[in-house]
Order: C-alpha cells, then sequence, then structure tokens
C-alpha cells in the first residue's frame, strides 16, 4: 500500500509538473503573440530583421541594408493599400456597427476604448512609415 502511494505521489507529481510547464509555455507563447499583433507594422518589421539576422548570420552592413530594404517595402505597401483604404474604413466602419449591436452598454464604452485605441496605434505607425527614409 505504501509502494502504490509513493507511484501515485511520483505521477501525481510528474502531472502537475506537466500542467505547470505546459501552461508557462503557453502564457510565453499567447504573450509573444499578443506583443506581435499589438506591435502593428513595426513589430512585424523587427520580427522578420531579427529572424533573417539569426537564420543568416548576417554582418553589420547586410544588417543596415536588410533594414533598408524591409523599410522601403513597408513604404511601397502603404502606398498600395491607400487606394482601398477608404473601403477597408467603410468595412471596418460597418462591423464595429455590427458588433457594437451586440453588446450591453458596458461592453460598447470598453469596445469604444479598444477601438480608440487600435486607431490611435495605427495612426501611429502610418506616421512612423511615412516618416521612415
Amino acid at each position: 500500500m505504501k509502494r502504490l502511494r509513493g507511484i501515485a505521489g511520483v505521477f501525481l507529481i510528474f502531472i502537475l509538473g506537466v500542467i505547470v510547464g505546459a501552461a508557462l509555455t503557453s502564457g510565453a507563447i499567447w504573450k509573444e503573440l499578443h506583443d506581435f499583433v499589438e506591435g502593428g507594422p513595426d513589430a512585424v518589421v523587427a520580427k522578420i530583421s531579427d529572424r533573417l539576422n539569426k537564420e543568416l548570420k548576417l554582418d553589420d552592413a547586410q544588417k543596415k541594408m536588410l533594414e533598408h530594404v524591409v523599410t522601403d517595402t513597408r513604404i511601397k505597401l502603404r502606398e498600395i493599400r491607400q487606394p482601398t483604404q477608404p473601403q477597408v474604413e467603410e468595412t471596418l466602419a460597418e462591423a464595429e456597427h455590427k458588433i457594437r449591436a451586440i453588446l450591453n452598454a458596458e461592453q460598447q464604452k470598453k469596445f469604444d476604448q479598444v477601438v480608440t485605441k487600435g486607431r490611435e496605434k495605427w495612426k501611429d505607425t502610418e506616421k512612423t512609415t511615412v516618416e521612415s527614409p
């Protein structure tokens, strides 16, 4: 009976370790994903540059050239997006209206804060894109 308790105790500790490890790993992944999404275009550029730097072991001159290419590409993509931006904004406004309709008053206030924060971040990243060389 004591041996069975010992085995059960070790098994329980092992299972709890697996659960805690999985929870911590999941939390770290979600945090990285959240930071990436919240960071907007700048976070995407940084992530791409970091990954290429690590994978390709770029020297300092190559890193500068890579940064220039990535920034230039981001500016060109912004120019491509400009003609369709009014349609995008109209579609987003329609979605916001539909979402707001299914929320209660308290949720609507929180939703408005989230939308406002997102718009401010978007404007900030757009300014950075325009100001980039």
